[in-house]
């Protein structure tokens, strides 16, 4: 019987292995990464949709009944609670009074061409959430985007199939500063007027 009694040998082979298991288990890891972040654009989207159509309801003093589950955590969410494990108001950013609470007028105001839920904010708030995880990661951006998709999808399906027309327009806004940024990471080089109207970066006040 031949035995390798070549240490050397039986060392390189173990280097291969163990390098091999490290890779399989960074790509496990990225994958879960991706994953997560995609999901956690898709409930920002959503609950963003979600507030929107709230207030608008609250505008026009309509109020909402037989709720599912799912709105039920966007009411919560309006409401200031926590949901999802990590969304709630404070963490967004906005530091109004609790949303349920506000006033025909004050709802009016926040969903406005200047307010926190209004087209640009809401569309900046969402873009850099996708754009600060992902940095110049063009996959986890990527990932981002169809989280952003997939976030609008599951609110409009929420809601009955169809969703207010400041949400479509927040949504386009929002791909549109999203695909800046793939666009500039691919080398593409965007037109004169994209150059001038969509910024890769949006400053957000409240």
């Amino acid at each position: 019987m031949q035995i390798n009694s070549n240490p050397y040998a039986q060392a390189n082979v173990n280097i291969f292995e163990d390098s091999s298991k490290n890779t399989t288990q960074k790509n496990q890891t990225k994958e879960l990464s991706l994953e997560e972040e995609l999901n956690k654009s898709a409930v920002e989207v959503s609950l963003s949709m979600g507030a929107q159509l709230i207030l608008l309801m609250m505008e026009a003093s309509k109020t909402t009944s037989d709720n599912s589950e799912a709105q039920k955590d966007i009411l919560d969410f309006l409401g200031g609670k926590v949901v999802d494990d990590n969304f709630s108001l404070d963490n967004i950013g906005y530091e109004g009074k609790p949303i349920t609470e506000l006033t025909k007028e004050e709802a009016s105001e926040l969903v406005g061409e200047n307010g926190f839920f209004g087209v640009e904010q809401t569309s900046g708030r969402v873009a850099n959430f996708v754009l600060g995880f992902s940095g110049d990661d063009l996959e986890k951006l990527q990932a981002g985007r169809s989280g952003i998709v997939q976030g609008f999808e599951d609110a409009t399906k929420m809601w009955g199939g169809e969703l207010p027309e400041i949400s479509y327009q927040t949504q386009k806004r929002t791909l549109e500063i999203i695909d800046a940024k793939i666009a500039e990471l691919k080398g593409v080089e965007a037109s004169p007027r994209e150059k001038e109207e969509i910024p890769t970066k949006v400053d957000i006040t409240v």
